[in-house]
């Protein structure tokens, strides 16, 4: 049995000053004249340094370009450029050893791919390969330089068939995306051709297996240990040779890197009541303990409204009475009335000609009936979106759901969701977390974003706790573009900061923590927070600029793979970045990276409340691994993006569900 397995594999190399041939930088600084270098020296490693590109050679071939001059570079003091040289050197091996290999241009991670087919041609038309993915990583811990490379494990699915085949065979090709002859492997794609075959059980089968954790384990400890085996075969330049690539479980030497468990907060119901019966399930609790809210509801009449096409109206009618017991019986709702409405057709007309019914329009939440076919229209034509869009103009949220998933003969689980999802849609909270007193009042913003139909990054800004108890679901900024992003989170702030403000003294000071979904900016966090400051210049406040991501290479793996991971593993891997743990069966961790222009910079604690706050989700009982801060403003800024393409629709219309999740 072996203990807790982070994939970082450490280099252990004698540091020494080396010399390097460089160019200047001024003769290369636009990117075709950088990539024309390359072309012609496809055997030499570059370097931007300062002001000075460097050169060194990664193969037997050392053809230079004329040399601007050299320069002695220490590499104890110049970790970005020993983990360069230790990178090129690496891939560079892979390469050789005739592997077909390639850069994300959205991470600094290396794809290694192999030529073996997983499926073993058991399902034509398709095949999947093994990727090893290769990031170089070094950090400083207590002044000492830790350098080295993580390793992670994935697989690639793609087409064997081109378009042609595809309607040879059969396979429908309609909404799925091409290019020329080609078809994209993407979820809706392969869905669609392992239906056709009949090749859904073998598929999932043999993925099953090549994608546990056990498996991904096996992958990385059997390249590492070949990299290991012939590392004295990787070139690096003036006679740098590396001792050791090593492979150590948790904690290391000296405790530079170990695990810490973070505890789940306390959940909270009605009346500050806990599971003190030591009830097993989310759900058990808020029926035993009654919902946080629950005074709000129990005894007001609740009115919900059903939109179904006559077609469905048999199954949809099932339905209904099902969501109202669950309503009852776990939110306590008593007086719950529903006005079941049908339609003719399924288009976008039938659907229109029933939203400004008189009964509808007094209903507090309304279910709107669709089919799996209307998830690929556009907004526009949407019946889901176009509903939505009208009637949060007059204050009523909506909950769609399809009639493929009623038809599925609706599980508990999938039940108990959808009712704590119409109850959060309400108004309501089923439950808080604990919160921790502090010296300072605390706000908590989170940053979250979405793509626009141009490709354009919109971004979410929400407030959304405060260390007084208040879940602030609502007041969230209007969408921003990154032109008026820094302007807009500037403005948001302050009108958000100002009735906190009037509590304080003049003296008073208080804390900012910014939950983002990208690295913050000189350009964008850091000029609002500093125009802010002059805007309040009365006050103080300290603040820390978190990102939180997904997009990274670490791994994290129990007994090599064979068991789960504990929920809330915490390791910080420097005074700046740490990983956490959010769901057991898998094996990636959230990243966690503090900004160092951050006044206030205490890692575990930030941590800490990020896990906290994962347990805040009204989506679904158990925890989310996207704590609310990103996951509800990405959400939010979704959805209003695609109710802009509904007719006569403006972001103004949401001031009349501003306290309800209505876009969960």
């Amino acid at each position: 049995m072996s203990g807790l397995f982070l994939n970082f594999y450490t280099i252990e190399i004698p540091l020494s000053t080396v010399g390097f041939d460089y160019l200047d930088y001024a003769k290369y600084t636009s990117k075709e004249s950088f990539t024309a270098l390359r072309e012609e020296y496809p055997y030499l490693s570059f370097y931007r340094f300062n002001d000075k590109i460097l050169m060194w050679t990664t193969s037997t071939q050392s053809t230079y370009p004329k040399s601007d001059g050299n320069v002695s570079i220490c590499l104890n003091n110049n970790a970005k450029v020993l983990s360069k040289i230790l990178e090129n050197a690496i891939i560079d091996y892979v390469k050789r050893k005739g592997y077909s290999v390639f850069k994300n241009k959205f991470s600094n991670t290396w794809e290694i791919i192999s030529n073996l087919d997983l499926l073993n041609g058991l399902i034509s038309g398709l095949k999947t390969n093994r990727i090893v993915h290769y990031s170089p990583y070094f950090f400083s811990k207590e002044d000492k330089l830790v350098l080295g490379f993580s390793l992670s494990a994935s697989l690639k699915n793609t087409f064997v068939w081109d378009k042609s085949e595809f309607i040879k065979n059969g396979v429908d090709l309609t909404g799925l995306r091409c290019e020329d002859e080609r078809v994209f492997a993407n979820r809706q794609s392969l869905k669609r051709f392992l239906e056709s075959r009949g090749a859904i059980f073998t598929y999932d089968k043999i993925i099953s297996e090549e994608n546990s954790n056990k498996k991904s384990f096996m992958i990385i400890d059997k390249f590492y240990n070949w990299l290991n085996k012939n590392r004295e075969q990787l070139m690096l330049p003036s006679g740098l040779k590396i001792d050791m690539i090593s492979k150590r479980y948790l904690p290391f030497e000296d405790n530079l890197i170990k695990p810490e468990l973070i505890g789940k907060p306390q959940r909270y119901f009605y009346s500050n009541r806990k599971n003190s019966q030591g009830l097993r399930y989310y759900d058990e609790m808020v029926k035993a303990y009654q919902p946080y809210s629950l005074e709000l509801y129990q005894n007001k009449q609740i009115n919900i409204g059903v939109i179904c096409p006559l077609e469905y109206q048999g199954e949809t009618e099932g339905f209904t009475k099902k969501i109202g017991s669950k309503l009852k019986e776990i939110f306590h709702l008593r007086f719950l009335n529903f006005t079941f409405k049908t339609i003719n057709g399924k288009d976008i007309d039938s659907y229109k000609d029933i939203l400004y019914d008189a009964e509808l329009l007094k209903c507090d939440l309304i279910y709107i009936i669709v089919s799996e076919s209307h998830e690929k229209l556009s907004p526009k034509i949407s019946p889901y979106h176009v509903c939505k869009a009208k009637l949060i103009g007059n204050g009523i949220p909506t909950q769609d759901v399809q009639i493929e998933t009623i038809r599925q003969n609706l599980s508990t689980f999938t039940m108990t969701n959808l009712a704590l999802n119409s109850y959060a849609k309400l108004g309501g909270t089923a439950w808080t977390i604990e919160k921790e007193d502090k010296l300072k009042d605390e706000l908590v913003v989170g940053i979250g974003s979405t793509i626009s139909e141009d490709g354009q990054f919109a971004l979410g800004i929400a407030q959304v706790f405060h260390n007084d108890g208040r879940y602030m679901t609502g007041n969230c900024s209007p969408l921003s573009t990154f032109n008026n992003y820094a302007k807009n989170l500037e403005d948001h702030l302050y009108k958000t900061l100002l009735p906190l403000l009037k509590d304080m003294n003049k003296s008073g000071t208080f804390r900012l923590i910014f939950h983002l979904f990208k690295s913050a900016s000189a350009a964008y966090e850091i000029t609002a927070i500093n125009n802010l400051k002059s805007r309040l210049s009365d006050y103080n406040f300290e603040y820390a600029l978190v990102h939180l991501a997904y997009g990274h290479n670490f791994r994290l793996y129990n007994d090599d793979g064979k068991k789960d991971n504990n929920q809330g593993t915490y390791i910080q891997l420097s005074n700046y970045s740490a990983l956490l743990h959010f769901v057991k069966p898998s094996d990636l961790p959230l990243k966690i990276d503090l900004d160092k222009r951050s006044t206030f910079t205490s890692l575990f604690y930030l941590s800490k409340q990020i896990f906290w706050f994962s347990h805040l989700s009204h989506r679904s009982y158990m925890p989310s691994k996207r704590t609310v801060t990103i996951m509800y403003p990405s959400l939010m800024a979704k959805m209003t993006e695609e109710l802009k393409k509904v007719d006569g629709w403006d972001y103004d219309r949401l001031k009349a569900v501003n306290e309800k999740l209505w876009f969960i």
